[in-house]
């Protein structure tokens, strides 16, 4: 019996051994993730972006702009139409209508003033539409229309510049016609023509040419026209152009270039100036002249 007894502890040993390598292979392997265990995603913080908008695209050539109104230039409405600074030495006032022919010749004689004296000139354009013009008071109202959007200037210079040719309607006249026909007939355009013409030339001012539309015949236009008009007969003003030089009314032979650079010289001198005989003032007090045959 005592032979056998270290035998027994020898494999008692031997057992503890292997059962504790046993257990602690099987504790390994729990430790390590087998081969069909899902793989944890890797987690990374999303640095921040800083976004700059874009850009509008710009529209092709052929594509109509959305916001066409903003080409229009904002100016406020003349409280007096006019041109040049109000320092000026010399102030030259017309009373003109824009269908009246010698009104027509005289507008680049008053140009070439204005460009040759500078500074030195203002001018200031009243309205003076004559009944016998059937049109007049339309392109008066077309240039106060057109004021009211801040461009009174623009209009009037176009109505002058092109004034043989809004008169002188393609349907009263007829297709056919020359231009230099056309121009040559005592035909006059029909008033549907002239709106259009007018309508066009609000366009392309850059105007807003609904509105145009609208204050064309609007009561505070019209009011704007007639105030003029009745400032002018108050005068005894019954023809057109009648212009004054420093509130001299210069005679009607003086409104060349010739006549117009004397009186401005004088004017700039201090010398009397040139008067036609008998006339009124700009300021209405002188008594109304005799009636002179309307040009």
């Amino acid at each position: 019996m005592r032979h056998y007894f270290p035998i027994a502890i020898i494999g008692a040993v031997l057992l503890l051994a292997i059962g504790g390598g046993l257990l602690f292979l099987k504790l390994k392997q729990e430790q390590q993730p087998s081969e069909t265990s899902p793989i944890p995603p890797v987690v990374q913080n999303t640095p921040a972006v800083s976004v700059t908008p874009t850009a509008p695209v710009t529209p092709t050539e052929d594509a109509t702009p959305a916001a066409t109104a903003t080409s229009v230039e904002a100016r406020e409405p003349e409280a007096l139409h006019v041109r040049g600074k109000g320092d000026a030495p010399v102030t030259l006032e017309e009373y003109g209508d824009f269908q009246c022919q010698p009104c027509g010749r005289l507008y680049p004689v008053l140009k070439g003033l204005e460009h040759e004296y500078g500074d030195r000139l203002r001018v200031v354009f009243r309205h003076m539409p004559l009944h016998k013009h059937e049109h007049a008071p339309l392109a008066a109202r077309a240039a106060e229309a057109a004021g009211l959007q801040g461009h009174f200037w623009e209009m009037h210079d176009m109505l002058y510049e092109n004034s043989l040719r809004w008169t002188k309607g393609v349907d009263t006249v007829g297709p056919e016609t020359t231009p230099s026909r056309r121009m040559q007939s005592n035909l006059l355009a029909m008033d549907i023509e002239v709106r259009d013409v007018f309508f066009r030339y609000a366009d392309i001012l850059k105007l807003d040419v609904e509105r145009f539309k609208q204050d064309l015949d609007s009561e505070a236009v019209r009011a704007r026209v007639e105030s003029d008009r009745a400032r002018g007969l108050a005068l005894g003003i019954d023809r057109t152009p009648t212009v004054y030089l420093n509130g001299h009314h210069l005679p009607y032979t003086a409104l060349t270039a010739e006549g117009l650079h004397k009186a401005m010289e004088a004017a700039l001198a201090g010398k009397p100036i040139e008067e036609e005989t008998g006339s009124p003032s700009p300021g209405g007090t002188s008594p109304i002249g005799t009636p002179r045959t309307t040009k």
